[in-house]
């Protein structure tokens, strides 16, 4: 008769491998350090971050619930060469403890060599045909060429704004949309909050004109926008992007900034909004190292997926 396999072992904060396991050469399986091990496999660790072998101490906890989130929230994996591949989400809870899903998930992980990612998506000006970068957009990545860098979710926004904007015979001059953590901001109208929506990749500072040339007085002070009343194009645009859309507009906050219009997740420095905050910082460093770990194109198509593709779960 089959004996029925044993029960996969959970591993939660607080657990140590035994004194046996901590002195083999090879970890047993399913112990702490053979999790550390496949978690740093993964790349689910930032520069300088570590976790103290055999003990699921507080750093193994965060990259445990970084993990599940990705499982989750990310729609791709990275391969060996550093190409994207869009994967299935994996509905795994956010919680630290490494039950059997969550083992399932990082084995096949590592079975592929597949590492984590994050969800920025391609905003492709040359394809919107009423949004350009304005005077002062920064090209995050020259090899691309002229295009943003945004969330997947923010970039279907910037696609819909972009029509709206085509509809009311108007034209969207973006003045950035993701954030680099580090980089300075010139020629910001209020000092950059350190929980930005911008370092999500869901915020966008604009200014609208009625011609596609920038020129004196195209596109218009922000202060147009935020005054304009409803029915007019300026007004019904900014309306549109707050209503239809679901977005703030800096206009509104105490402290007043008129070109911004966000998709934040409140409260900012929340744990989702770490999470979030980690895979994309990570997703633009993988980008401007290799190019082909952006296949997402939403900013202009407004799928999540980018495209057919192999799928992994």
């Amino acid at each position: 008769m089959t004996q029925p396999a044993a029960p996969v072992p959970s591993l939660r904060r607080g657990n140590v491998d035994d004194a046996t396991d901590m002195a083999s050469t090879l970890p047993a399986p399913h112990s702490v350090r053979a999790l550390q091990i496949g978690l740093r496999r993964i790349g689910i660790l930032a520069a300088g971050e570590a976790m103290l072998a055999g003990h699921f101490d507080a750093m193994t906890h965060v990259a445990v619930k970084r993990l599940q989130w990705f499982a989750a929230n990310v729609s791709g994996a990275l391969t060996p060469g550093g190409v994207y591949m869009v994967r299935n989400p994996v509905p795994l809870t956010v919680d630290g403890v490494v039950g059997a899903a969550t083992w399932s998930f990082l084995q096949a992980m590592q079975r592929d060599r597949l590492s984590v990612t994050g969800r920025l998506a391609k905003v492709d000006f040359p394809r919107l045909m009423n949004t350009y970068p304005g005077i002062g957009f920064t090209t995050l990545v020259p090899a691309l060429g002229q295009v943003g860098l945004a969330d997947v979710d923010f970039a279907a926004v910037v696609n819909s704004m972009n029509a709206k904007a085509e509809r009311l015979g108007i034209y969207v001059f973006v003045n950035q949309l993701f954030r680099v953590e580090g980089s300075i901001v010139s020629g910001a109208v209020v000092p950059p909050a350190g929980f930005s929506a911008h370092k999500l990749g869901r915020a966008i500072d604009l200014q609208l004109g009625h011609s596609w040339r920038i020129g004196f007085g195209n596109p218009a002070l922000s202060e147009a926008m935020a005054t304009a009343a409803i029915d007019t194009p300026f007004g019904a645009f900014r309306e549109h992007a707050k209503t239809a859309l679901g977005c703030r507009y800096g206009g509104d906050f105490q402290r007043i900034d008129r070109p911004h219009f966000d998709r934040q997740i409140l409260p900012g420095g929340s744990e989702e909004w770490k999470h979030l905050y980690f895979f994309n910082q990570l997703h633009f460093r993988q980008i401007a190292a290799n190019q082909q770990a952006l296949a997402v194109e939403g900013g202009w198509r407004g799928d999540a997926a980018g495209g057919a593709g192999s799928s992994y779960a």
